[in-house]
């Protein structure tokens, strides 16, 4: 088997395993798919400006409440538009509705 026929394979490997992911996912696919609160319309707002809502849902069931309030923080030092006051609403969102149980 040559290098050729080697790079062929793992990317068929890597293809079929991102869409088995995006499709078994346990993750909310859509702000549709998101609970209603107080954070929601925060989240949609501040998380999309940069990326897909997949990318915070796709963590849902990981990160405990601490660890969420870290994400945020995070995020508005690279530049999200949260407000200070919106900050522990958009946290107890994230916790209640994707944190880990």
């Amino acid at each position: 088997m040559n290098l050729r026929q080697v790079a062929a394979g793992l990317t068929i490997v890597l293809i079929t395993a991102r869409a088995v992911m995006a499709v078994s996912s346990p993750a909310l696919q859509s702000g549709d798919d998101l609970p209603d609160g107080d954070g929601k319309k925060i989240l949609q707002a501040s998380c999309t400006a940069c990326h897909d809502l997949t990318e915070v849902t796709k963590f849902k069931g990981f990160y405990t409440r601490d660890d969420w309030r870290d994400v945020v923080k995070t995020m508005v030092e690279y530049g999200a538009q949260v407000k200070d006051s919106d900050v522990d609403v958009l946290v107890d969102y994230l916790a209640k509705n994707l944190g880990k149980k």
